[in-house]
């Protein structure tokens, strides 16, 4: 077991514990912890602006955190500690122990886009107070629920589920608004001059075999270039360990 996975496991326990705690206890809310909060009800009621007085949820200060991290680090929040991002990668490998293929990477870069729309539909959303619409197709909040039924949070939970049989992190990729704040954040992060740590491949020892493109669970074409680029890559480091030749991929901080 890689120490990526001993991260995985001990913070899927830790979310199902929290879950568990909610579910029975009943009077607690889960989007207290939850790191989305920031745009479910950090924009509301001017919660982003009073946050220096100690007044916004653990989640919404969660959330601040995460996207100032994936600044400097990249998506290792999606890597190592989403239960979500966590129990798609064992439901995958569970379906496709031995075949794996990947979707055409024009398919991918169009279907990427879907969770930036979702993200903007939920800002408008919680901006013109109906922030229980998107709070009501949930996937978290279905569970913390149990065993009373959110049939729209289960429904998207069923999408989870079937996506991520035939797609490695299928809700990650496409449609995961907080991924898609995450990219932003890596973003603007490149806008004021803040070099992230990335995925490097060492030009003159790789034999572009492509085997680290294939097993990339977030579908990047890692051989293309020496730096990966692309504000999907959630920084797993299964390419460098996939890789036929020890060291020629490495996670370094961008020149």
């Amino acid at each position: 077991m890689s120490k990526r996975n001993i991260f995985q496991a001990f913070f899927l326990v830790v979310a199902l514990a929290i879950l568990t705690f909610v579910i029975t206890v009943g009077k607690a809310s889960i989007h207290n912890i939850c790191p989305y909060a920031i745009v479910c009800f950090g924009i509301l009621k001017g919660n982003i602006l009073i946050l220096s007085l100690g007044l916004a949820s653990l989640g919404i200060f969660l959330g601040i955190l995460l996207m100032v991290m994936s600044m400097f680090w990249g998506r290792v929040f999606c890597a190592y500690v989403c239960p979500i991002g966590t129990f798609q990668e064992l439901l995958f490998m569970f379906f496709h122990r031995r075949k794996r293929r990947q979707i055409p990477y024009y398919a991918e870069h169009k279907l990427s886009k879907i969770k930036y729309w979702i993200l903007g539909i939920n800002f408008v959303l919680v901006v013109s107070g109906f922030a229980w619409i998107y709070i009501n197709f949930c996937p978290i909040y279905a569970l913390s629920r149990l065993p009373a039924l959110a049939p729209l949070g289960i429904i998207t939970i069923m999408i989870i589920v079937i996506g991520g049989v035939f797609m490695e992190r299928f809700w990650c990729r496409f449609l995961c608004p907080y991924a898609a704040l995450l990219n932003i954040a890596q973003v603007l992060g490149a806008l004021f001059g803040i070099r992230r740590r990335k995925i490097r491949r060492n030009l003159e020892r790789c034999t572009d075999c492509g085997i680290c493109s294939l097993y990339c669970p977030m579908n990047i074409n890692v051989n293309r270039d020496e730096y990966v680029e692309s504000v999907e890559c959630i920084m797993c480091g299964r390419c460098a360990k996939k890789c036929p030749k020890t060291g020629t991929i490495t996670i370094e901080r961008e020149p």
